[in-house]
């Protein structure tokens, strides 16, 4: 599941507890009572039997969300939301916390607050929240989308130092489970064109990405203590205002800067104000979520291709044209290189930084085989042998969706993802991984315009011939033809295999179900 990792209490925990009781104990007037008893539940939220005793007590959810709300004593606040965050595990809680209006506490709470402990409960509490469906529809929805869109810039337009702060991963598992959903996909993939219409064979992508940016743009994020900025004359406080603003989520296209303020056509901004960052460098949203891809924080990482993975069930993100402009087949196959070093005939075609990272990896391993020290810091230098396996599962499901379309299937031929996949699939010991590499493997195959690059020596068994594919295989679009195979060579087997005609339903994607 999507859900966080439990929030503990310092008190001792007993075997079984009085819900009734304890409830009366929050509704006194004495917050130093409220204050124990909160600490005396939390212990207990992450016990299933407590949760279901929780369930059942009338007015029970309904009271802790009020003390989570409680603006007048901080502490209490804070506590009621970690027990929430943990009741949230149980199904039938997080329907009450959604009636309590929980989603809007939590945007709410996220841009009033400046605590990073409590920005933490509340992006983990959102976290649990949106493995609904109902939930992910309300965040979509409120204001006009706009609080995703703050929420989306905030907890995912960061790198460095803080992506090990577990605000900044959880926020990612927020997107994951949004885009489980058709209106999640649209909402994060709306700013791209449609591939099937508008950037046929993926050439207007190439020239959206060669065409050169003559304006930097930003989008202002002033929330949560303002809704607008001035707009002055000079590029100073002390300078005159011109009688208009720049609101929450507007874009403007930078003319000039200078000593940290921005010219745009109706005066200047500037970049931070009272130490909050207001104009920050605008990208669309998928090229903002791809730049995570090159994260050093696994968490973060594995979000992200989960949420890849979700929008290649989209038909803007299944086109040549989008695939291209976004580098998208560069970021998927990075985290699939082995040091076993590619031929030149093997490389031709393939991404320039997938070769790159071929020839370190291979330099590094024949340094270790020498007795040389190899040991590497950056992710980025990892083999694909220690990446995670469920990084690996979302990035082969993601190439699953773009191999079913034909003419994604030839791009996918022309970087030379089949390549790529042949070399791991020597080494990859996780059985459900290999399997769904021969998956992807079959597509290329069976069609008899791909290259294909087989291996020197023949591997008997290379098409894998499951009737019924990996557990994860949902269409994107209705049924095509069936792909017709490709001349058999001399030194293969006789038995022949098919390519399998029918495709199982797709299920929901949950943010950390690997």
């Amino acid at each position: 599941s999507g859900h966080i990792r439990p929030c503990r209490s310092e008190a001792p925990t007993r075997r079984t507890m009085d819900v009734p009781a304890l409830l009366a104990y929050l509704k006194l007037p004495r917050p130093d009572v409220v204050t124990k008893a909160l600490d005396i539940i939390l212990g207990f939220t992450t016990q299933k039997d407590f949760q279901a005793a929780w369930g059942k007590t009338q007015g029970a959810t309904t009271h802790l969300v009020a003390l989570a709300c409680a603006r007048g004593d901080p502490e209490i606040s804070k506590k009621a939301s970690k027990c929430l965050v943990n009741l949230a595990e149980d199904t039938f809680i997080r329907q009450q916390i959604l009636r309590n209006k929980g989603v809007t506490l939590c945007v709410a709470k996220i841009k009033d607050i400046t605590s990073e402990e409590q920005h933490e409960l509340y992006v983990s509490l959102l976290a649990n929240l949106t493995t609904d469906k109902k939930a992910c529809m309300e965040l979509v929805s409120l204001e006009g989308g706009k609080d995703l869109e703050y929420f989306f810039h905030k907890y995912l337009n960061t790198h460095g130092d803080e992506d090990d702060e577990p605000r900044f991963q959880y926020g990612g598992y927020v997107i994951t489970n949004i885009t489980q959903y058709d209106f999640g996909r649209q909402w994060l993939l709306g700013a791209e064109k449609d591939g099937n219409n508008a950037e046929k064979d993926g050439k207007a992508g190439d020239a959206e990405k060669e065409a050169p940016k003559t304006k930097k743009r930003h989008r202002c994020m002033c929330m949560p203590k303002y809704k607008r900025m001035n707009i002055r004359k000079e590029p100073s406080s002390a300078g005159a205002p011109v009688g208009d603003f720049v609101y929450h989520g507007e874009i403007i296209e930078a003319l000039e800067e200078k000593d940290g303020w921005i010219r745009h056509e109706k005066g200047w901004t500037a970049k931070e104000w009272d130490g909050m960052e207001i104009l920050i460098p605008y990208e669309n949203n998928l090229a903002l979520l791809l730049a995570l891809t090159e994260s050093h924080n696994p968490i973060r990482r594995l979000a992200t291709f989960q949420t890849v993975r979700n929008c290649s069930l989209d038909s803007k993100l299944v086109s040549k044209g989008v695939v291209r402009a976004h580098n998208l087949l560069e970021k998927l196959l990075l985290p699939m290189v082995v040091p076993k070093l590619f031929s030149e005939k093997d490389a031709k075609g393939m991404p320039k930084k997938v070769i790159t990272k071929n020839q370190h990896l291979h330099e590094m391993d024949r340094k270790r085989v020498g007795g040389e020290a190899s040991k590497e810091k950056d992710h980025f230098n990892n083999s694909a042998l220690v990446e995670d396996p469920a990084i690996k599962k979302a990035i082969l499901e993601t190439l699953i969706q773009f191999v079913r379309d034909d003419k994604m299937r030839r791009l996918c031929d022309e970087n030379r993802v089949y390549v790529v996949l042949r070399e791991l699939h020597l080494f990859e010991t996780v059985k459900e991984i290999g399997e769904l590499i021969t998956h992807v493997q079959n597509f290329f195959i069976l069609d008899k315009t791909c290259l294909q690059q087989p291996r020197d020596a023949v591997v008997q068994n290379e098409v894998w011939s499951s009737p019924d594919g990996p557990a994860w295989n949902g269409p994107i679009d209705p049924a095509k033809p069936a792909i017709e195979a490709a001349p058999q060579r001399a030194d293969e087997g006789k038995d022949a295999v098919t390519a399998p005609t029918e495709k199982p339903e797709s299920k929901d994607v949950v943010a950390g179900s690997e």
